[in-house]
């Protein structure tokens, strides 16, 4: 990043000069979204130093994670990365076309795909996965001790199988 990401205590300390009610929701919300942006951003350049879009890492993360045999549906995916179908069908043809995955017909459903990762994408998968999994592991470590840690995952857990209902 070019520009210096505005630390988001001074956006919070703003936000309360300009607004005289209650603003807990928000600075909470803010902070989620900027430890976010954070990890993300951090992961995005590890990404491109592989020639991958955000999709094309999501998906074949999806797929390594899995578990052998590497194999899903494309529903599957759309639902472990939160994407369309339309948006996923991109990204596939992409994977596909530069050899990182393969697509046959289920013997389950004939108007579904199966999607495999190559041996050239699970190599390419499991050599960014480590170092994106060890920057995040270093940047927790360096800012969270073991049990704020546990305690962060036990609250982040509660609050998302809450649904955030309304």
């Amino acid at each position: 990043m070019a520009e210096r990401m505005k630390n988001i205590e001074e956006i919070l300390d703003q936000m309360r000069c300009c607004w005289q009610g209650d603003l807990a929701a928000a600075e909470t919300v803010k902070r989620l979204f900027r430890a976010r942006e954070l990890f993300f951003s951090d992961a995005k350049i590890v990404m491109e130093q592989f020639d991958l879009s955000v999709g094309e890492f999501d998906a074949l993360a999806s797929l390594r994670l899995q578990g052998e045999p590497y194999e899903q549906t494309p529903s599957n995916i759309c639902q472990a990365n939160l994407v369309s179908s339309g948006g996923l069908t991109k990204v596939l043809n992409n994977l596909e076309k530069n050899g990182l995955i393969s697509r046959r017909q289920c013997a389950d459903d004939q108007r579904s795909r199966l999607v495999k990762l190559t041996d050239n994408g699970k190599k390419l998968i499991n050599d960014a996965l480590e170092i994106v999994l060890a920057r995040h592991e270093k940047q927790l470590s360096n800012a969270l001790n073991k049990e704020e840690r546990e305690t962060l995952n036990m609250l982040l857990m509660k609050l998302n199988q809450s649904g955030l209902r309304h």
